[in-house]
């Protein structure tokens, strides 16, 4: 399966709109004609949220049980990918720390550190790995909102190399040059499903 990608643009403008195309494609492609996107594959492992969770939120138990259904061999290489609307989210976490009999919260600590904060790093963490804000997450409460994925686990693949062509008898009648340029790729998964330890029954997977 080959994505080819046409954008009628100026020239200068392609790099990163290609760019933009791409990576849609690869978190959310339908595997039609184009690549198969994460949020589509059979090895996709989504976390429902919590019974007495408010709609539209992100809590700590969320991403605790994301990362625990994350395969080992990521966890080094992983990180988390997130809507913009979660970033309000993420300060906002906590540890809660209850009393002896669990019914009453003495205390929590925050759960993300932003960057150039306490862990003086270039990109905010959480639960140790990197988290980025990126337009083609899902809107919050959304699957996809917030994704744990390791890239390392995804295939792409380039067929030849990107190409460029002009023309200035496509929009001859209104004086208009126009411009096409051309993309050919494919892209998926490693894993077709998600796998089972040997040792446990939760499946794990690097996505």
């Amino acid at each position: 399966i080959i994505k080819k990608i046409k954008l009628y643009a100026h020239h200068g403008c392609f790099q990163e709109e290609a760019a933009f195309q791409i990576d849609d494609a690869i978190v959310r492609g339908d595997g039609a004609g184009k690549m198969l996107g994460i949020l589509n594959s059979g090895c996709l492992i989504s976390v429902a949220k919590e019974a007495s969770q408010a709609a539209d939120t992100v809590v700590f138990e969320n991403v605790v049980k994301m990362l625990s259904r994350l395969r080992a061999g990521s966890m080094r290489t992983a990180g988390w990918y997130i809507n913009q609307e979660v970033l309000a989210q993420l300060p906002l976490m906590t540890v809660k720390v209850k009393n002896v009999a669990g019914t009453e919260k003495v205390g929590g600590s925050a759960v993300y550190i932003p960057s150039n904060g306490a862990a003086d790093a270039q990109f905010g963490r959480l639960l140790g790995l990197p988290a980025f804000v990126i337009e083609q997450a899902s809107a919050l409460g959304d699957q996809g909102d917030i994704i744990l994925a390791d890239w390392n686990s995804y295939l792409l693949a380039r067929r030849g190399s990107p190409r460029m062509d002009a023309s200035i008898h496509v929009e001859f009648l209104t004086d208009q040059q126009v411009f096409r340029f051309i993309v050919r790729l494919d892209g998926q998964p490693m894993d077709k499903a998600a796998l089972t330890p040997y040792k446990g029954t939760s499946t794990v997977s690097p996505f």
